[in-house]
Order: structure tokens, then sequence, then C-alpha cells
């Protein structure tokens, strides 16, 4: 009996070390580079054509290399946890972070169970990275950027879904001490409607795909076109670094995505005591906390650098100079699948497969605004979300108590449990980071009672999505252009709403009578019609405020009383309107500024007066520049349009980026789409190879 259970024992660790050399087994795809063709457009977006996905990934690596290849490798080296060896200590805290999480670990551990076809996309695409490499050695920014292994590759692809979960945002709170935190809506975010053919001018289904992201940097949207002859044909945007599309079009559906505010991040106090030392106690039994040193090699610094980290059961954990230790437990440290999933979603061809694409349940965030040519729109607030304990007693929005298995979730909700909804009667669905519980008409939409309030969805409207539908509701038809439009609206609705610290009625209540140095500034802020338009004084006045109310409102007027709350006093809106005019005064010597004078976008030395501001429809985030001025940073960004035709031809595309397709100043192609963009107005684009082919202004092959 003995040597069957020794057997048995050694056949099933047989099965595991094969299991986990699978991705080693997958074999590399077979890549002919002459096979590949990049199509350059007039405004030099990338149209990738190729027999295989692997190949067409390859040419997308190369394409996208031309344009940005220092921003990709910052990305391959974030995933080795060696960006420090570049950025230098600017980078130390970014391989802290990633050592923190141990991202490879679980992609160690679940690589085995990916799709072979997805890694061999991936293998294609690194492929193509390295390709062009050592095509370009002097591009390279270091040693350690290749080779790159698909492990390492994904390990940055989950870091950087945590990223997007929160983890930037609530480690440093956890290290100075200020954890609980709201989730809400800021002045960022994203746009996405679906118009249903029913609702329609037209009678053709609709779908606004527009994000709200950085407009340069790792988390810009990069346009490209995608199409192999094994069924992946999809243009869209896509970040530096991404083997695929995030969101766009294909020629038989498209699809939007917005980011979400579920609670998609845990945070534990672990109970700890210095007669325990490296233990922590759950449930009266004292455990080992797992310590691991993790190496920082820092340009610059001639020795390498070593920190601890530790993990408990809920989590990667941190100690605190107060000598607490907290853990975080987020799904998305638990899935290494988001790629593939995104890939099965750009393969789909219907929205049964779009659907079962979902199922899959490897993306932790994002919501899905979707829309096809078979008369289907659907909406759904997706997300990766665990069951969590329903005792009252537990504050899943705040800390949680780290000494009891009773917060410790370990099981996700499936598809069925998020709140969607497909063909509303009411013809139309969108959101703009608000609840998912208002994302039509009033009879349409979800009850909110019916779905986890653990989940922590937003129950309310934000700016954009109350003038949305301020300008939806009066409208029985919706005409393509009514669709651009709206998008492209500047004002902020009749009832401003900004909580959280921005919640400035106060500001309109002041009695210009009392102040005559600031009656001006005063009465133009009153009588503005809420428009962020680039000619308007006001709009220049209430961008300005929007910046300096939340800091007058935390520091009071000592500057060092912190205090959180969501309306401003009316003492405060004078000191408002105070610093308002010193700034003016000091940085243009006058108060009749209008929004463009103060607001740029910049690109290389030039800049240009610029519209918006934030959590308009069009929003536009700064942050300070020259002179006064601010530059935009982010907002407003990668916009894509889609109308389906009723007789089942390629769908009608129109988009727009920032910028350009380069990051190189010297291309043409650096801010040829800043016009366009400036003037809300779209290019026309197509899925169909041969127009692409006929108009391209370069054809070529990668080495």
């Amino acid at each position: 009996m003995k040597k069957i259970t020794a057997l048995l024992s050694f056949v099933i660790f047989c099965l595991l070390l094969t299991n986990l050399a699978h991705a080693q087994q997958v074999p590399d795809p077979i890549i002919n580079s002459q096979n590949i063709t990049i199509a350059r457009d007039h405004y030099g977006v990338p149209h990738i054509f190729a027999p295989t996905d692997p190949e067409v990934a390859y040419g997308l690596a190369w394409a996208h290399s031309e344009d940005d290849f220092t921003t990709i490798q910052t990305l391959l080296l974030t995933g080795k946890g060696k960006i420090s060896t570049y950025l230098g200590k600017k980078g130390a805290p970014i391989d802290f972070v990633v050592g923190l999480l141990n991202t490879r670990a679980i992609v160690d551990a679940q690589i085995a169970s990916l799709d072979p076809k997805f890694l061999q996309l991936v293998k294609g695409y690194l492929m193509g990275l390295e390709a062009y490499g050592k095509a370009h050695p002097s591009e390279v920014l270091n040693k350690n950027v290749f080779p790159i292994s698909v492990e390492e590759y994904l390990s940055s692809t989950v870091f950087s879904v945590a990223v997007f979960c929160g983890v930037d945002k609530t480690l440093p709170k956890i290290l100075n001490g200020s954890i609980a935190h709201l989730t809400g809506f800021t002045g960022e975010g994203s746009n996405a409607f679906a118009i249903h053919s029913s609702k329609s001018a037209t009678g053709e289904n609709m779908l606004v795909i527009n994000a709200h992201q950085p407009i340069e940097g790792a988390t810009a949207f990069y346009e490209a076109h995608l199409q192999s002859e094994q069924g992946w044909n999809i243009l869209g945007g896509l970040f530096p670094g991404a083997p695929l599309i995030f969101h766009g079009v294909t020629p038989t559906l498209a699809w939007a995505h917005t980011v979400n505010f579920q609670d998609k991040i845990d945070v534990y106090q672990l109970q700890t005591s210095k007669a325990h030392p490296n233990e922590y106690m759950v449930d009266g039994k004292w455990l080992p906390l797992e310590k691991r040193k993790i190496k920082l090699n820092i340009k610059g610094i001639p020795f390498p650098i070593y920190k601890t980290v530790y993990t408990s059961i809920y989590g990667p954990t941190v100690a605190t100079p107060q000598g607490n230790y907290f853990s975080m437990r987020l799904p998305s440290l638990m899935d290494a699948g988001a790629l593939q999933q995104w890939y099965a979603m750009n393969k789909s061809k219907n929205f049964t497969d779009f659907k079962q694409a979902l199922t899959q349940n490897h993306l932790a965030m994002f919501n899905i605004m979707y829309a096809d040519n078979k008369d289907t729109i659907f909406y759904i607030s997706n997300g990766k979300m665990p069951y969590r304990n329903p005792d009252t007693a537990y504050h899943w929005s705040s800390t949680l108590p780290g000494n009891t298995m009773a917060t410790l979730w370990t099981k996700f909700k499936p598809l069925s449990e998020l709140p969607q909804l497909l063909n509303p009667a009411s013809g139309y669905l969108f959101n703009t980071n608000h609840s998912p519980f208002l994302a039509s008409d009033v009879k349409d939409n979800l009850d909110p009672s019916k779905y986890d309030p653990n989940d922590g969805y937003e129950l309310y409207h934000n700016n954009r999505s109350r003038r949305a539908k301020d300008l939806i509701d009066p409208l029985n038809k919706i005409s393509y252009d009514d669709l651009k439009k709206i998008k492209f609206d500047r004002s902020l609705p009749s009832q401003i709403l900004y909580p959280y610290g921005f919640n400035a009625d106060s500001l309109f209540l002041v009695n210009e009578k009392d102040y005559p140095q600031l009656a001006t500034i005063i009465t133009s802020l009153k009588n503005w019609d809420h428009a962020a338009v680039a000619n308007s004084n006001g709009a220049a006045l209430y961008n300005l405020a929007y910046y300096m109310v939340p800091k007058i409102m935390k520091s009071g007027s000592n500057d060092k009383l912190a205090r959180k709350v969501d309306k401003l006093t009316l003492n405060e809106a004078v000191i408002v309107y105070e610093k308002i005019y010193e700034y003016l005064i000091k940085n243009f010597g006058r108060t009749d500024i209008v929004l463009g004078d103060l607001q740029k976008l910049v690109r290389g030395d030039e800049s240009w007066p610029q519209g918006g501001m934030p959590d308009v429809l069009a929003a536009v985030m700064s942050e300070p520049y020259i002179n006064g001025t601010r530059k935009m940073n982010s907002g407003d960004a990668y916009i894509n349009i889609v109308k389906f035709p009723k007789d089942g031809s390629l769908p009608h595309i129109e988009t727009v980026n920032t910028f350009g397709a380069s990051m190189h100043e010297e291309s043409p192609h650096f801010a040829d789409q800043r016009a366009l963009y400036q003037a809300q107005t779209l290019k026309p684009m197509t899925l169909d190879k041969n127009e692409v082919l006929k108009n391209a202004e370069k054809i070529y092959h990668p080495f």
C-alpha cells in the first residue's frame, strides 16, 4: 500500500511539474515578417494585416514601437520590478510595490490554465518588441529590458489592473495613517453611450466610445486597426504595451469601457503583539507572517537595496511607522487572465460570443457599454466581485478586522449577479462613471436594493450624467449629429454636483456689494452660464475655483486645520474670491481673462487655448504650467463614434485622438490630430482592408 501511495504521489508531482511548465511548452508562433503589412493612413494610424493573430500582434508591437518605444519599455521594466534601473530613485517605489504585490506568483500559478492561442498571441507581440529592439539598439533603454518572458509580461498587466483598482491610492493612505477613504466621482472619468435602433433617428444602432485618460504617458490611448485571416478585425484604443484593443469596433459589434467604482479593494488591520514577533492572530490562533526580501537595483546607487515585504492570509501586507500591520485584498491580484478576456472580446462575432467572453470573469473592473449590428445594446457594471460576509458588523468600505476568517472572502459572483441592462424600452444606455442604477430612463433603471450593498456601487448622478440626461430626455429620437453634440458638450448642469470637497454653492451667494474690490469677478461668476468654453471669463474663474476650493476647505484660515466637509462656508467663499483675484493680478495683471487665456493644450513647444473643465462631458483636467497658466494633462481623450448601417455593411466609424499617432516631435503625426480635437471634429476610419491599402500613405513590412 505504501508503494502505491508513493507512486501516486510521484505521478501527481510530475503532473504538477507538467502544468508549471505549460507556458514554456506552448510553442513560439511562426512569424514571417514579410507576411505582415503595416499600412499607415493619412494620420499615421497603423493598420496591421497578417495571416495569423500572433503575426498581427508582432506587427502591432513593431508599429507602436516606432511611435512610442520608450513608454512601452517602461511597462516591460515595471513587470520585471526593474523600472528604477531606468528612472532611478523615482522608480524605486514602483519596484517596491511590484515586489509587495508579488504579481509574478499569480501568473506562475495560473499560466497553465490560460488559452494556448492567447499565449501565442502574447509571444508574437513580445517577439515583435524584441525584434524592434534588436533593429534599433540605440533606442533600448538599458540591458534589463530584454529578453522578456511571457510570465514577466503578464505580471506587468496584473500590476496595471491592480493600480486601476486602487492600489496606488490605498497603499499611501495605509502608510501615512489615513486609510479610510471615500469612493466617488472626481472630475476625471469616461463617457459611453449606446443608442438602440428604436431610439435612433435613422434606425441604426450607435455607440460612443470616449475615454477620459491622461493625454500622454503609459495610460494614454493609442489607436490601431488589427486584422488577421483568423477572424480578427478591430479598430480602437489600447495602452502602450498592449497586444490587442481594449475598446473599439469590429465589423459586427463595438464596446466602450468606463471606470466604475465598486469596492475593488479591502484593507485589513492585523492583530499583532510584541510578544509574538512576525505573527498575527486569527480566531485565537497565532499565524506566521510571511516575510520576503525584495531587491531594488536603483540607477545611480552602486549597490542593491533590500526591502522586507509581508504577506498574510488576507494578502500583501505592510507595516506602518507606528508598527501596525495592514493587508490589502484585491480580486485583481488573484487573476492573471484579464488580457485573455479582452482577446476573446476582440474576436467576438455577435452578442452571444461577447457575453460568453464576459463570463470568463477575468476582468476585475470597468463598465462595459455594447452595441452591434443586430439591434442589441447592453450595459454591465463589470467586475470581479467577491461574496463578502453580509454581517453588518463589518464595514467593507472602511478598515476591516484582520483577526477573523469571517472577513476573508474566497469566492466570486458570476456575471449574472452584476448590474446589467439589455435593450431597455427607452432605447438608450449611458455611463459617465456614475451609478449603474441610473443608466437609462427611470422606468428602465435597475433597483439597487436587489444588489449586494457590500459591493459598494455608486448611487448618484455626477455632473456629466446629469447633463447627459438633460440633453437626452427632450429628444424623441436621437440623430448621429445629436449624439455628437451630446458627447462634445462642455456645460455643467444647472445644478452643479461636486461632493467630497467641492460643493461650492456658497460661491454664488456672496454679495458683491460687500466686497468692492472683488465685485467684478463675483458678478462675472454669478452670471456665468455654466459653459466651459474657451472665450468665457466665468469659466476661467470657476476653473480656478475648482482647484482652490478643496485646499481652502481642508486647511481653513490658518492652513493647518484638516477638516472634511462637503460645504464651502460663506467666509471661505470670500477667501476663494480673494485668492482668485490675487492670482489673476499677479499672473495676468487683470481679472477679465477668459478660459483659453488660463488653460492650454500643450504639445512639445507649442500651446493653444483649451476649453473644457473637470466633469463636463468633454472633460479637461489640468495642472500648473507657466506664467500662471494651466496645462491640460488628462480628460477627453480618445473618441470613437460608431453607427451600424441597417443593410449590414461595415460600420460607419469616426474617431479622433488628442494629438497624433507618434510621440516623436519630428514626426508629422506628432500633433496632426490636434486641430481636429480642439475643433471637436472627427476623422473617418474604416475596417475595409482594400480601402485602407488604396488610400494608405505608407505601406511596409517590419523586419
